[in-house]
Formats: C-alpha cells, sequence, structure tokens
C-alpha cells in the first residue's frame, strides 16, 4: 500500500467532490453546512477525561493519536495482533471505503491515526476489545482510520466507544472497514456519547465470507449532528449479517443512520433492528435499503425501524427501502413512529407505580428488544447503564 498516493489522490477527489448538500438524495434530510463552514485545526494534546475499561485489553485514543501509556494491549494472546493503523503495511486499506464521499475522503486524505486489529486463521479471542476515542480539545478535528480482519474461523469482540468533553465542539470523522473471512465471527459495538456541540460521522464497511458473521450494535447519546454509514456485502454464501442500533435524542439533536447491505450470493441472511427514542426538538433519520442481485437466490433479509416520540416537536424520517432481483427470497421490512401509549401509563399508575417511574419503564420496554440483542455480557450492562443515566435526564 502506497500510502502518500492514496492520501494525495483522496485529497484531489475531495476537492473536486465538496461536501454533500441537501439537494442530493442521499443528503436531502440532513443538513452538513455547519461542518462544511467550521474551520477546524488539528491541536493536540493529552486528555483528562475518564473512562471505564470494559475488559482487559484496551485501546486508548487521545484527540486522534494512540495513547500507549493509557492503553493495555502488550501482552495478547498468540494469533492476535493490536497497533496504530500507522504502522500497518496491508494492501486491504481503502479498498473497501473508495467512494466518493466527502467524509471518507477527507478521513483518507488526513487521517492522524486509528487502530487496526489483525486475528489470525482459527484464532479465537476470550473477551472483548475495547477502543477508546477521547475527545476534549475545541475547535479540533479528528480523523481516525480503523482496520479489523478476521481470518478464516476466528473470532473477535470489538467495542468501539466514543467519550466527548461536554460542551466542547470538534469534529470525529471515522473509517472502519471490517475483513471477515471464510466462517469467521466478528462482532462489534459502537457506543457513541461525544460532547452535545460536537460533530461525529463515521463509515463502517464491512466484507463477509462464506459462512461468516459480522454483527454491528450501534448505540447513539451524543453530538449536536452526526451520521453512521454502514454498509456490508456479502460474498459467500451462508453469510450472515445483523445490525442492530439504538438512537436516543433530544434538544436539538440530528443523528442520521443510513444502511446498505449488499446480497451478492445465494443463500445469505441479513436482519436489521433499529430504534429511536427522541424528545424535545430532535431529529432522527433512518434510510435502510437492502439490495438482492439476481444470483442471490435464497436470501433472506429482514429490516424494521421503530421511532417512539417524547415530544410533539421531535420528527423522525424514515425511508425503508428493498432492491430484489432474485425471485427465490424472504425479504421483509417495516418502519413505525409513534407516541407513549396513555392507556398502558394509566394502567401502571392504577397499580400504584408513578407516572416517571412508569414512562421509564415504558420507554425501556421499547429499547429492549435492541438491547437483548446484545450478546457481550460486559457490553450490555454497561449501555443499560448509559440508557438509565439518559432516560433520568429526560422530562416526563
Amino acid at each position: 500500500m502506497d500510502l502518500a498516493k492514496l492520501r494525495q489522490k483522496a485529497e484531489a477527489d475531495f476537492k473536486e467532490v465538496g461536501f454533500p448538500t441537501t439537494k442530493e438524495e442521499l443528503w436531502r434530510f440532513t443538513d452538513v453546512s455547519r461542518v462544511a463552514n467550521t474551520e477546524f485545526s488539528n491541536d493536540w494534546k493529552s486528555s483528562d477525561l475518564e473512562f471505564q475499561a470494559l475488559d482487559k485489553i484496551t485501546v486508548v485514543f487521545e484527540n486522534g493519536k494512540l495513547s500507549r501509556e493509557k492503553s493495555n494491549f502488550d501482552v495478547l494472546p498468540k494469533g492476535v495482533c493490536i497497533g496504530s493503523i500507522l504502522d500497518l503495511v496491508d494492501p486491504r486499506i481503502g479498498t473497501l471505503a473508495n467512494a466518493k464521499n466527502a467524509f471518507v475522503l477527507s478521513n483518507t486524505a488526513g487521517f492522524s491515526d486509528g487502530y487496526f486489529i489483525e486475528v489470525t486463521e482459527g484464532s479465537k479471542l476470550d473477551g472483548a476489545i475495547h477502543v477508546i476515542h477521547l475527545a476534549d480539545v475545541d475547535g479540533a478535528a479528528f480523523h481516525l482510520r480503523n482496520f479489523v480482519s478476521a481470518g478464516e474461523g476466528a473470532e473477535v469482540t470489538v467495542i468501539e466507544e466514543y467519550i466527548g468533553r461536554s460542551g466542547t465542539q470538534y469534529w470525529t470523522n471515522v473509517v472502519t472497514e471490517v475483513f471477515v473471512a471464510d466462517r469467521a465471527v466478528v462482532d462489534h459495538y459502537k457506543v457513541q456519547r461525544e460532547s452535545e456541540a460536537s460533530f461525529h460521522f463515521q463509515t463502517l464497511e464491512s466484507h463477509l465470507g462464506t459462512e461468516s458473521v459480522f454483527s454491528n450494535h450501534a448505540v447513539t447519546f451524543g453530538a449536536a449532528l452526526g451520521r453512521n454509514d454502514i454498509r456490508g456485502k456479502l460474498t459467500g454464501e451462508e453469510g450472515e449479517a445483523i445490525c442492530n442500533g439504538l438512537y436516543l435524542l433530544k434538544d436539538s439533536q440530528v443523528f442520521d443512520t443510513h444502511m446498505f447491505m449488499d446480497h451478492a450470493v445465494p443463500k445469505c441472511n441479513s436482519h436489521e433492528l433499529y430504534k429511536g427514542i427522541l424528545d424535545d426538538k430532535s431529529r432522527g433519520v433512518f434510510c435502510g435499503r437492502i439490495l438482492v442481485q439476481e444470483d442471490a437466490q435464497e436470501t433472506d433479509a429482514v429490516q424494521n425501524n421503530g421511532n417512539l416520540l417524547l415530544s410533539r416537536k421531535a420528527k423522525v424520517n424514515t425511508l425503508p427501502q428493498l432492491e430484489i432481483y432474485a425471485d427465490d427470497v424472504k425479504c421483509t421490512h417495516g418502519a413505525t413512529v409513534g407516541e407513549l401509549d396513555e392507556q398502558a401509563l394509566y394502567y401502571l399508575q392504577t397499580r400504584g407505580i408513578d407516572p416517571k417511574k412508569g414512562h421509564a419503564m415504558l420507554v425501556l420496554a421499547f429499547a429492549n428488544e435492541v438491547l437483548d440483542e446484545v450478546k457481550c455480557k460486559k457490553a450490555k450492562v454497561y449501555i443499560e447503564e448509559l440508557v438509565y443515566a439518559w432516560l433520568e435526564k429526560v422530562q416526563v
């Protein structure tokens, strides 16, 4: 891989493409002019933000750069390699995230650091790798590049967390490429709790082989404006992609989720469940597209997006899509937008439960369908605690 040439081409393409506008179909509900019109610096300092390590292996980044002092990956099991993306020489970097997208291009042109995780053939890692990104430099941009490779029959769990100082405005721009070889399993979690004044954008691209499993669970709390672009390509028979997410928005937050799953071969499964809980004047966007190519017979694909509005001023735009060119398939999609069931809340009150607690119980019941899909116990407990804390801040 010639990194210098990759960067030069990306920089030239970015100058040609520029930031998207709401006139473009893929961005018509999300105005990114606040990012485009802000000048960001490359200033750096160490971070004094606190974090909770969820497992023994931790990879910590401070304001866009790897902190070996705060990380703990010096001693690793056989078959597992972890380090800075700047030290990795792999010709696959940039082969998945290669679209002429402003956020991908700006990342490729200027990423300062990021992690790589490589699990070799047949290796199975007990526990999770917890990657923590700390951000507390006002006015800075953090372009982070991540790379995960699971060899044939390998298994790995990765928890990717983003933490920001409250009130600090900065831009986090992430690209993660995931390669899942035949019969490999990658269980990936993302917890985004950036500053409420920040901008957060991530593109996650995955490539799945035969009988492989890739699961992605995204939980969103922070950022004033952000977007997740999650894309996967199933290239081997009996591969499976699982994408679940929960976005909890309040105040004037805007968060956009775009998902694209490409079924290129027969006998593959993809299951997507996303739920949003929105309060105040927040706004959510969900656009999910499943493509079943002509040769992809016996595809099983399910996509659901449910949204709960806690305020009459909150808003959601949801666009589930199926594009099917094969005839022997099972494909469904659905979307809902609604409010709390007043009758259910009244019923709880008649049983002696006060309105605030009853409100929280109903919201949790709505979210639990997503939380129940989290297999990693440590991640599940942690995420549930964050959800409870968020609900404490939401007015009844």
